[in-house]
């Protein structure tokens, strides 16, 4: 169960239902990077985080939900910048961060687009529930530069920026097989980035 876990001598001992879950979600994620969305089961899944299937079939229907939850829950755990008093220094451990998870899961990224091909309810949760998880830290940013007047209030709404931190370091890594270091992500930080949320469409002058 959810609220139980073996000591070393094999006796079942107390333990809280969320660190439980912590613990199976990132079971979930040890084994999509041995096997594969395809080859993992719920069978290998309980057998490795030690709970019953009836457990894991209480809290998620299927496989997808499950990898969902995990990788939803992994974006969130991990993907959470400091407050550094500025947009610039926000900006840039954002994509540290970002770049630190693009270079640990460089393997898992790639089999999970791979599986999004042959599971369109895997597809579905990934484009509705943890691609939007994945945006929790980036909107918090912005939040907080356009409370502090760094950008208009409006720059939080723009797509563009959300999908350029994420595309910028994924291609660094991924496509090209090159270090995103600090000299790359201050760049994109000062080239790419603080334009566009700072950049203020002209508007039509008034006859």
């Amino acid at each position: 169960m959810l609220g139980k876990q073996r000591s070393g001598t094999g006796d079942a001992v107390p333990t809280s239902r969320g660190e439980r879950t912590g613990d199976l979600l990132t079971t979930v994620i040890d084994l999509l990077r041995e096997v594969g969305y395809d080859r993992m089961t719920i069978d290998a899944v309980a057998a490795r985080a030690r709970v019953s299937k009836a457990t894991i079939y209480r809290h998620w229907p299927g496989k997808a939900e499950l990898v969902a939850d995990a990788l939803r829950q992994r974006h969130v755990r991990v993907h959470f910048p400091a407050d550094t008093g500025s947009l610039r220094g926000d900006l840039l451990e954002l994509l540290r961060a970002t770049a630190a998870i693009c270079t640990a899961d460089a393997d898992l990224m790639q089999a999970l687009i791979f599986a999004m091909r042959t599971s369109p309810e895997l597809e579905r949760l990934i484009r509705h529930q943890v691609m939007p998880a994945g945006r929790v830290a980036s909107t918090a940013v912005l939040v907080r530069a356009a409370a502090r007047g760094e950008i208009p209030p409006e720059a939080g709404e723009r797509e563009l920026f959300h999908d350029l931190a994420p595309a910028l370091a994924m291609s660094r890594i991924l496509g090209h097989g090159l270090p995103a270091d600090d000299d790359f992500l201050t760049q994109v930080v000062d080239e790419v980035l603080i334009p566009v949320l700072c950049y203020r469409p002209d508007r039509p002058s008034q006859s």
